[in-house]
């Protein structure tokens, strides 16, 4: 892969990305710390992971991660409670990552998810099955070709996109090379695309 084309993600949808991720921070806290939020933000959340959940089809022996988990890490711990699966969350913000082990220690749930620091451009993928990359994660063009060099070749991957950043990306002639697009659950302001690497034969 030619390592000059790692910059193709525009600017202003990687600073989109960037401002989401510190709203969902902020937003993350709260639910951390105040029952209520917590109590929103599922409600708000749970219905989209549910049509996500379908689209993943995932299987009780898959290992799955959770790039971009954040301070309240509601993918993992939908995605570990409703397919009494393991899922890894990373987050490369120290205060997020803090704050989610937090989070899944109260649950209860610490048995079925671990919170770890990584970063999506570095970290080592080549053992999951799936990988579930959340709407705060930047720069998403820089994780999506490291995504494409390391990945098992039958990972699916669940990519979350905001005013058709995803759909953009795709449609650049370095990522047709790389990714199908299998299915595209669209909502007014946000996207959930299923992503197949492309295997040379």
């Amino acid at each position: 892969m030619n390592k000059k084309n790692k910059n193709t993600g525009t600017v202003t949808d990687n600073w989109r990305r960037f401002l989401s991720c510190l709203i969902f921070t902020l937003l993350e806290i709260f639910a951390v710390r105040i029952p209520l939020f917590d109590s929103l933000l599922t409600k708000w959340r749970n219905p989209v992971l549910s049509h996500e959940l379908q689209m993943l089809n995932i299987q009780p022996s898959e290992f799955v991660l959770h790039l971009g988990c954040g301070a309240f890490p509601s993918a993992a711990i939908f995605i570990a409670q409703q397919k009494n699966v393991h899922v890894i969350g990373i987050d490369n913000n120290y205060i997020a990552m803090k704050l989610a082990k937090i989070c899944i220690k109260k649950k209860n749930l610490t048995h079925i998810i671990s919170i770890l620091y990584g970063d999506g451009v570095t970290y080592p993928i080549q053992d999951f099955d799936v990988i579930y990359i959340a709407i705060n994660v930047w720069p998403i063009d820089q994780v999506l070709f490291h995504l494409a060099e390391t990945m098992k070749p039958t990972a699916r991957i669940l990519c979350k996109g905001s005013h058709q950043d995803i759909a953009r990306l795709m449609q650049k002639k370095e990522f047709q090379s790389l990714f199908s697009i299998c299915s595209t659950l669209k909502y007014p302001k946000i996207q959930s695309f299923l992503l197949m690497k492309k295997v040379n034969i």
